[in-house]
């Protein structure tokens, strides 16, 4: 019940009076005041300031306390890391960029992050005991309760690694994994729409494609936390995707496919641009399609607009089942994001039922790049709230 109070008084938009807390927790005011003390000892939420009075005494009113320690938030792709160090309400107070190989393997890949993570700390004249839990998404399957990644295809060397064992090594305090996609949606639920939307999904496309799911306001990951795997739908064709199946979104439509595709149309001289990239770097890279994307190349244009549709089919399948109220879409690049969610919109109103796109909103990002790191802060937040209050103690144990 502690941790319950504590939720509704960090998740609203203002500071909130005992009638408030009590009225929005259905508990009895006496029992309210209990558990507001506990937090007050615990330093979580603090006396923001006197509110109007109805008639008595004007009531106090309480608010969650951001400085009551600091996060580690880490968002990893194949190719790169993002690392922040966060406050409790998730505000990103420094951040900054590692190069990573992910086929490196997990102790030299955590080991480069771990120096980006200590010299955020340096920058910021933190010690590590101010940290308090640490986030990390990761661009495969997790089993979240044990914080392994399994069987990931595209992180050799990685499957059922002790990421959490880890970081213990070096951070006395708990760590929390999960898909990267997952604390994307989280993020954005959080602090992109402020909790005003309750059935969300969330789409990233980028080497890979996957979703997170927010079902009746709260992150839907499945029985073993593999929900939202939608890059290994079955769109039809015969590419072989790493899975091993024939036929999957991924192997379609996915950042890997796209350059894939652009290579050889560049070949067949279909793209004077593409071509030059490719004479001149022996290779090709999504960020070479958004930079054509930039230059208004035709090619660059049409690869993203047929991945789109692809994309667009999927996505009106879920909204038949799932019926959301709101669809998220992050790419990869800025220069994707008008071809993309075109495409998108299309292909799910048009394979939609009328009833399930009644009142469906499809948007672009609202954190962008930014959605991962303050996902993977409000997950590792929302975890110690709920793991570190017991209601047989007399105080919370952060």
């Amino acid at each position: 019940m502690t941790a319950r109070i504590l939720q509704v008084i960090r998740r609203a938009d203002r500071p909130l009076s005992k009638k408030d807390v009590a009225l929005a927790s259905q508990v009895s005011l006496s029992s309210v005041s209990e558990h507001l003390d506990r937090l007050m000892n615990a330093n979580l939420i603090v006396k923001s300031s006197i509110g109007q009075s109805s008639g008595g005494r004007k009531p106090r009113l309480y608010a969650f306390n951001p400085d009551a320690g600091y996060l580690v938030s880490i968002d990893m792709d194949t190719e790169n890391a993002k690392v922040a160090i966060t406050d409790f309400d998730c505000n990103i107070k420094a951040h900054s960029n590692c190069l990573i190989d992910i086929n490196d393997g997990p102790e030299k890949v955590l080991d480069r992050i771990k120096e980006a993570v200590f010299e955020l700390l340096a920058e910021l004249r933190l010690d590590p005991d101010a940290v308090k839990g640490i986030g990390v998404g990761i661009p495969g399957p997790v089993e979240f309760a044990s914080g392994m990644p399994i069987s990931p295809t595209i992180m050799p060397g990685w499957d059922r690694y002790p990421i959490k064992e880890y970081w213990a090594r070096y951070f006395n305090c708990p760590s929390y994994i999960d898909n990267d996609v997952n604390i994307m949606a989280l993020g954005e639920y959080a602090k992109g729409l402020k909790f005003q939307a309750n059935n969300v999904i969330y789409i990233k496309t980028a080497a890979g494609i996957g979703a997170g799911i927010i079902c009746d306001g709260n992150l839907y990951r499945g029985s073993n936390g593999s929900a939202g795997d939608i890059g290994h739908f079955d769109v039809g064709g015969d590419v072989i995707c790493w899975c091993g199946n024939r036929g999957c979104l991924e192997a379609s439509a996915g950042g890997k496919a796209i350059v894939a595709k652009a290579r050889e149309s560049a070949l067949a001289g279909k793209s004077e641009f593409l071509l030059g990239i490719l004479e001149k770097k022996g290779e090709l890279h999504l960020e070479d399609i958004a930079l054509g994307m930039q230059r208004q190349d035709s090619l660059c244009a049409e690869l993203i607009r047929e991945s789109s549709v692809l994309i667009g089919r999927v996505i009106a399948s879920i909204v038949n089942f799932f019926n959301p109220e709101l669809i998220l879409v992050g790419a990869s690049y800025s220069e994707f994001d008008d071809t993309l969610l075109a495409a998108i919109r299309q292909g799910v109103y048009q394979r939609s039922l009328p009833l399930s796109t009644r009142n469906l909103s499809i948007q672009k990002s609202i954190l962008g790049n930014q959605a991962g790191l303050i996902g993977a802060a409000y997950m590792t937040l929302e975890q110690l709230i709920l793991n570190s209050i017991n209601d047989q103690e007399d105080v919370a144990i952060l």
